[in-house]
């Protein structure tokens, strides 16, 4: 017994080590080498610089305190780098929404309507809009995929009726040149943005210009205190990133996992927020999404693409609405979201 419990330490002793000096190395790559030509020989060095300590370096436990010291200190380092509003933004990124409401008044800076001709060409632009709280009547949720049925992209899509739609998309904001990374993201590589936009330049931009993107329009079943409640907290974040920014992680702070803490009060956990591909699942379950038709033939009825790609410039919503066969299914049982 004495012989398997020295075994068990020495094995959680080198688990510690092997975790410790591999997320350092992370670190060193990405947010001391940036990805620059110098960064891998300087995380191969330092690699290497670990595993001659615990060859050489004896009794063993010596190289260990070493080692965790070390990790403190890049620690103190690490948490002093902050996130800024001020860099050299991709021009689809760099103009921050803001909300002001006034009683029934709502009014949005810095709406994004793009004219996409590709992804790498296209006319940013960015706009004013004026919505009235109580015009809001029902929020829709579009989900992308790109690959992996593990991994989506949501988006929410408020109806103001008349007024027209605005849709909210929790997003990397990129720097000029950058490009995402899953490792990239769990360091402190990416700022996090609510990008508030037209529904046609959300959906356009995925469906049409995106190679092998895949999308999904859902009706989500509200009550409009609930859809209310719902808009008024994407408001808040989205105001407190104007103000303040934050890192985007790509576990805990990603476009699915944002939206659970930021409503974290009113609904469960549930594992589908992290492997957020089984999202439109975990909405079927909870009565968010029409339940008179089987999961698997609403999402075929609900892919968006062929639709959103001959849509009209004008009343695009409305016209993809009319169009796709999920949407127009309206069953009378209406569960509340919560």
């Amino acid at each position: 017994m004495e012989n398997v419990a020295h075994l068990l330490l020495a094995l959680t002793l080198l688990a510690i080590a092997l975790v410790t000096t591999l997320w350092i190395a992370g670190a060193i790559y990405f947010d001391v080498g940036r990805g620059r030509s110098f960064a891998w020989p300087l995380t191969l060095l330092w690699i290497l610089a670990v595993v001659s300590a615990f060859l050489f370096w004896k009794p063993s436990w010596q190289p260990l305190l070493a080692l965790l010291a070390l990790f403190t200190l890049f620690l103190y380092w690490w948490f002093s780098l902050q996130p800024s509003n001020d860099r050299d933004w991709d021009p689809n990124f760099a103009v921050l929404p803001r909300f002001d409401i006034d009683g029934d008044q709502v009014r949005v800076q810095n709406v994004r309507d793009t004219e996409y001709r590709t992804l790498t060409d296209f006319t940013p632009r960015y706009e004013t809009r004026n919505y009235r709280l109580s015009h809001l009547k029902s929020v829709d949720v579009a989900i992308t995929f790109w690959g992996s049925p593990w991994l989506c992209h949501p988006m929410l899509s408020f109806d103001f009726g008349n007024e027209g739609r605005i849709c909210i998309s929790i997003e990397v904001r990129y720097r000029a040149g950058q490009r995402y990374g899953f490792f990239s993201s769990l360091y402190r590589q990416h700022e996090i943005m609510y990008v508030v936009s037209d529904e046609r330049d959300a959906i356009l931009k995925r469906s049409k210009y995106s190679e092998n993107h895949d999308v999904y329009l859902y009706r989500v079943y509200a009550e409009a205190e609930k859809v209310s409640q719902v808009f008024l907290e994407y408001v808040v974040s989205v105001n407190e990133l104007f103000d303040k920014p934050r890192w985007y992680h790509g576990l805990t702070s990603n476009c699915t996992t944002t939206v659970y803490r930021q409503r974290a009060q009113e609904v469960d956990w549930d594992w589908r927020w992290l492997f957020n591909g089984k999202l439109s699942e975990m909405l079927y379950d909870h009565g968010r999404l029409d339940k008179s038709l089987p999961m698997a033939e609403l999402k075929q009825q609900s892919k968006v693409n062929e639709i959103a790609n001959r849509a009209p410039h004008e009343r695009f919503g409305d016209f993809i609405r009319r169009e796709l066969p999920a949407y127009r299914h309206d069953p009378s049982d209406i569960a509340e979201i919560t």
